[in-house]
């Protein structure tokens, strides 16, 4: 009787076995078609963006950001003429806001205010060429209020927890985050962090 039903009960497990490469084939279709469809559609709506070069203006130090700019808010350009790539910022750094662009941590400082400007963007769309960036290496901010030169001096891979990146300093400074590793599918498990310093004003 026992012999008889593990015979009775094979073709149905034959059946269940034959059918699991064809169902993670379709889970794994899944998911880099969610992933491509994510991708596709803020790249698509970023190229839709006009993205002004702004003109240097004079402003005198208390004008600077007045008022504070509203959450997804355009407020400059970041440009990477070594990547020749060239992205809006805005304020926030929340779900929404960021498939709009790079955006801007709204408890950091704001170029011109001698702190730490610290922006953060997805690694698979705006930020995609960011590993490929060198020390030595600038990035302009654009801005209302003029186009802020920095330096990029190092780099460092940390954990989400590490909030000292996050650190207000009293000098002008422009840190960037994505996620890493670049190629994770899924929600990656480290950031990679841009440090820099403040070369000039336009």
């Amino acid at each position: 009787m026992y012999q008889g039903n593990i015979n009775n009960s094979s073709p149905l497990l034959k059946r269940i076995v034959g059918f699991l490469p064809a169902l993670f084939i379709l889970a794994g279709i899944t998911i880099v078609g969610i992933y491509g469809w994510s991708y596709l559609r803020q790249t698509l709506f970023l190229n839709y963006i006009d993205t002004p070069v702004y003109q240097p203006t004079s402003f005198s130090k208390d004008q600077l950001w007045k008022p504070t700019p509203q959450a997804g808010s355009k407020i400059g350009d970041l440009i990477f003429p070594s990547l020749d790539l060239n992205v809006r910022v805005v304020q926030g750094t929340e779900k929404d806001e960021l498939t709009q662009g790079v955006g801007h941590y709204k408890d950091s400082a704001l170029p011109g205010q001698n702190g730490n400007v610290y922006l953060a963007g997805h690694r698979d769309t705006v930020f995609v060429k960011l590993k490929d960036l060198k020390k030595g290496e600038q990035i302009h901010f654009a801005t209302p209020y003029g186009t802020y030169v920095y330096e990029v001096t190092g780099f460092k891979i940390v954990s989400p927890t590490d909030t000292w990146v996050l650190k207000p300093t009293n000098y002008e400074t422009l840190t960037l985050q994505t996620c890493y590793p670049f190629t994770y599918i899924g929600s990656a498990p480290d950031r990679y962090v841009v440090f820099t310093k403040f070369v000039s004003q336009k």
